[in-house]
């Protein structure tokens, strides 16, 4: 089950997507400003300056507040995302305290109302307070309601959601491999490669599978990021290996859409994953298959 932590990371990637399709020709930075107080919503997206529109926002940006949510401390009011073209990167961040709507704007009574009814906290902003047009109403939102739309008291806690503060996602594009291990699978071959030589730290995993599945493939990057298919190219000399991956397998695994592993590998290693690799990216159906180039 999908943690609050990756849907949030997902949704910021989803925005970025959106904007950087609506971005114009020779774009060089592009910001999201969100604004919500209630069921009011406001987004500005601007690049290099220039005001542009972008459909399908408001939606994204509501789910986002309401997983950033933490008891007693209510969630942002205001968020700032900021994109640039070539990477899945993002930097922003979010603020739980100050007027969400520079410049100044009208919200609406209703969504006054609203607000520390469906996320209570214990400290109310002054301009909040004074907004108001009656008394704060209780708050009625169940974080245990929460706990279980999120899989239960069993899984290991997620990192705690940014109410205010700097949010920032960096996938990585390169990785240096000293270490490899290979094997043969009752599903497939498979191929280990480590970024230490004797075994440990960051890691790549290929999974073959004969077994028809759907997905023909698995590719894993460290204990947890990982996807079925998804590696679009892949090129394969004697000192790199490189992974091109569609925008969802990136995000997956928490890379950049093209991925360089240098290979400190003895000639032996290297075509022994060439071979690993061959067969890997050879057992499912032709048109899911990566181009392969070095093979």
């Amino acid at each position: 089950m999908r943690s609050k932590y990756d849907e949030e990371r997902r949704l910021r990637l989803a925005i970025g997507d959106l904007v950087r399709a609506a971005a114009p020709p020779g774009w060089s930075d592009a910001t999201v400003r969100c604004g919500q107080v209630g069921g009011f919503t406001r987004v500005v997206v601007d690049c290099d300056g220039v005001e542009v529109g972008v459909q399908g926002l408001e939606e994204q940006v509501r789910r986002l507040r309401e997983l950033a949510y933490r008891d007693g401390e209510g969630t942002w009011f205001s968020c700032e995302l900021r994109f640039t073209p070539g990477s899945r990167s993002y930097r922003g961040h979010v603020d739980a305290d100050g007027f969400p709507f520079p410049g100044g704007t009208d919200i609406p009574g209703l969504a006054l109302l609203e607000e520390p009814t469906v996320f209570p906290r214990r400290t109310v902003p002054g301009w909040l307070l004074d907004a108001l047009p009656t008394v704060v109403p209780m708050g009625i939102r169940e974080p245990e309601d929460l706990r279980r739309h999120f899989g239960g008291s069993d899984r290991s806690p997620d990192p705690e959601p940014i109410v205010s503060g700097e949010l920032a996602y960096t996938p990585i594009e390169h990785m240096v491999v000293r270490g490899s291990g290979f094997g043969e699978e009752r599903e497939g071959p498979t191929a280990f490669l480590h970024e230490k030589a004797g075994g440990g730290g960051d890691h790549l995993l290929f999974f073959g599978r004969r077994d028809g599945r759907e997905q023909p493939y698995w590719v894993a990057r460290g204990s947890m990021r990982g996807t079925g298919g998804g590696i679009t190219a892949c090129v394969l000399d004697e000192r790199r290996l490189v992974l091109h991956l569609t925008p969802r397998a990136a995000d997956d695994m928490e890379t950049e859409t093209v991925l360089t592993v240098d290979l400190n590998l003895t000639p032996a290693e290297t075509e022994q994953l060439r071979t690993a690799l061959s067969g890997v990216f050879h057992g499912g159906s032709s048109d899911r298959m990566p181009a392969l180039t070095g093979f």
